[in-house]
Parts: structure tokens; sequence; C-alpha cells
């Protein structure tokens, strides 16, 4: 059975971005030292929800200017959209799962599982759907499937094949992770890869939300 070889695991480690928990950690000791105007809580909500507008802009800026966006619709199959629809639903199954597990609510752990590794924009619908603790959940939750996701792709691949191995990805599969499946999976699943995670971008913005509300 393969396992991350060391350069894996070096290249890996300077893939990842720790400035996210970091801000994260710091936010946290801001607001629980006390130092906050009086009346700042009150625009907590509508700072969210325009970080939530310009992050969905900025997220189709940088779709809009890739390349191999169009040159991936341009090649599209009906049958290329199984894998995403699929990658997402596996990934909710397993964060039920885990969430029944550990004591998690079912709507919390089916919410924070349907991000698919989108830590940053999965946090910011689970504060407004359910509050800091659930998107604490969701932050912690996709941070790590994206790093261990990266770590173990050569496993990942061993044991579920190439296209397990996209579908593990989640979003992750069109940035992050992608550089990650071609070294382990080969240059000709680049493309699928990156629809993959192209599509599932589109769909964790309205699956996040949806699924809590049914769920909870």
């Amino acid at each position: 059975m393969a396992v991350p070889s060391s350069a894996v695991l070096q290249e890996a480690a300077m893939a990842f971005d720790a400035k996210p928990l970091l801000i994260l950690l710091a936010g946290t000791a801001l607001g629980a030292s006390g130092f906050l105007p009086e009346g700042f809580e009150a625009l907590m909500g509508p700072l969210l929800k325009g970080a939530l507008v310009l992050l969905f802009l900025a997220i189709g800026l940088d779709m809009g200017k890739e390349e191999r966006l169009w040159e991936s619709l341009r090649s599209l199959k009906p049958s290329t959209l199984l894998m995403p629809v699929a990658a997402l639903i596996g990934s909710v199954g397993g964060g039920i799962l885990v969430g029944v597990a550990v004591g998690l609510p079912v709507g919390l752990a089916a919410a924070a599982s349907a991000g698919c590794g989108y830590y940053s924009i999965t946090m910011i619908l689970l504060k407004e759907a359910a509050g800091i603790e659930a998107a604490t959940v969701g932050f912690l939750a996709n941070l790590a499937r994206e790093i261990l996701i990266i770590v173990a792709m050569p496993l990942v691949v061993r044991l579920f094949g190439k296209s397990g191995a996209v579908g593990a990805a989640g979003a992750t599969a069109m940035d992050t992770a992608l550089p990650f499946i071609v070294c382990s999976a080969g240059k000709e699943v680049a493309v699928f890869s990156f629809l993959s995670g192209v599509v599932l971008t589109l769909l964790i913005p309205f699956a996040v939300p949806l699924l809590y509300r049914l769920l909870s």
C-alpha cells in the first residue's frame, strides 16, 4: 500500500497556507479581549453579508479569467457532472455518519461536510445560518479535509483510483489539490479535476444553507 513520500509531504507543507487559521485565532483573541467598541457587534451582520457578496464576486472573477474553465466547458459531457454530484452526496453522507458518532447535530454535520473543502465560504454561510459555533465547526472540518487530502493524495489514488481522488478533493480539485492530483493520478485527469471543482464551487453556496435548514 502506497504512502505519501517525504517529497510529497514537504510539498504539501509548503502549499498549506496557515493565514486563514491565524486570522481566525487573532479575531477570536480580539473578540475575547473586550477592546471592541460598544455597538460593534451590531455591525457584524452587515459586514458578514458584505464579505459574502465580495467573496462570490471574487470567485466569479477568478473563474472567469481562467482559460481552463472555458476549455473544460467546451469539452463538457452530461456524464461528467455525475462526479461532482456524487462527491457532494458522498461528502454529506460521510459527514452525517461522523457527526452522529461525535455527537454533532445532523443538520450541522451535513451542512459542514457539504463545504467539500471550501472552508472560507462554508464558514461564512454557516455563520449566517447558525452562528459562530457552527461556523467554527465548518471552518475546521473543511480546513482539515484540505490538509488531509493534499498529504494523503498518493494513498487516495491507490485506494480509490483517479476518479475517487478527484471526488475526495471536492471543491479544492480546481485549485489547491489540483497539482497533487495531477502528480499522483496523471495529467489526463487535470481538466476533469478542474471541472469537478468548479461545479462543486457553484453548488456549495446553495447546498450548505439548504441542508442546514432541511435537517436541523
